[in-house]
């Protein structure tokens, strides 16, 4: 095994990690409160959350529930899937959590065209103005299923226009050990992965913006696509798009402010969310952060139950 097959085999074991553990806490946690009748909405709805994937399977529907869960719950749900998906998305929401509003769209009839299945196209779509004109809400917060709310989410930062995890210069170092046929440690090598360079002012001048795990708010998003969003490269990825303008628009939090939200390539033990924490984290980062979320989830089930 060569050094990058021993970083490649440790990334895909907390990879594993990170799913097991989502599955641990669907099945012991969130579906329990939810066969309870415990998961509603209180309307009116303030603001979306939005998901789209159409790979409806229990890592979806682990994030629909966690995000419930962490969230303000006067929180609309908006689920993008494209045709194949819809109705399989529908049924599980039903099955699981008929008290929560929830629209599950067709990716095809909210932008024609649109193909769920090519990463280029649903990176295009956030750059069109149709798009944010379908969201319900002002405010948004836009997560993916490799995004994680470790726990609850306050109203408070939903009054940014637009906040993700920090983009943070970093490099990924590991450390392996070689040993001989009889046990004992022959050598020992390193692996250095750069993760983000110094970030490029031009391109992330607020030093933040990942869209992974992200608030939105759909004016400045609106207004941002109408003024530069045909002019955007196809390869351009839309959280950079967003960042590079967002600051001609309106103001921009400090980095401050999207370290306490969320984190990616660097662990804040602060911060609420995380997004691909299994590529970035340590090891004991990684159980430190699952850890918490744990914790987390079990105190608000138990807090939801009293408020219903």
């Amino acid at each position: 095994m060569d050094e990058l097959q021993a970083l490649d085999l440790l990334l895909e074991q907390r990879k594993q990690h990170w799913l097991t553990h989502c599955r641990f806490v669907l099945e012991r946690l969130l579906i329990p409160f939810c066969l309870e009748g415990h998961i509603k909405t209180m309307e009116p709805c303030q603001r979306a959350v939005v998901l789209v994937d159409n790979r409806i399977d229990e890592q979806w529907l682990f994030t629909a529930l966690n995000t419930w869960l962490m969230c303000p719950t006067d929180s609309e749900f908006v689920l993008i899937a494209d045709s194949n998906s819809v109705t399989q998305a529908e049924d599980l929401l039903k099955r699981h959590a008929p008290g929560l509003k929830a629209s599950v769209l067709d990716v095809a009839q909210l932008l024609p065209g649109a193909q769920m299945k090519e990463p280029a196209s649903l990176n295009a779509m956030f750059k069109r103005p149709e798009f944010w004109r379908h969201m319900p809400h002002e405010r948004i917060l836009i997560i993916q299923t490799d995004a994680l709310l470790s726990r609850p989410l306050d109203d408070f930062f939903f009054g940014f226009s637009y906040l993700g995890a920090p983009f943070l210069p970093r490099q990924h170092v590991e450390y392996f050990e070689r040993r001989r046929a009889d046990g004992r440690i022959s050598s020992f090598f390193k692996t250095d992965t750069p993760i983000h360079g110094s970030p490029d002012p031009d391109v992330y001048p607020h030093l933040h913006g990942n869209g992974g795990l992200s608030i939105r708010q759909r004016n400045v998003m609106l207004a941002i696509c109408e003024q530069w969003g045909s002019s955007s490269p196809i390869e351009e990825l839309e959280d950079v798009f967003f960042s590079r303008h967002v600051g001609r628009v309106c103001s921009v939090p400090p980095l401050e402010v999207a370290q306490a939200f969320a984190s990616e390539t660097t662990y804040n033990p602060q911060a609420i969310g995380s997004h691909a924490c299994w590529k970035f984290f340590s090891s004991a980062e990684l159980a430190t952060h699952l850890d918490q979320h744990l914790r987390s989830a079990w105190a608000m089930t138990k807090a939801r139950r009293q408020l219903s």
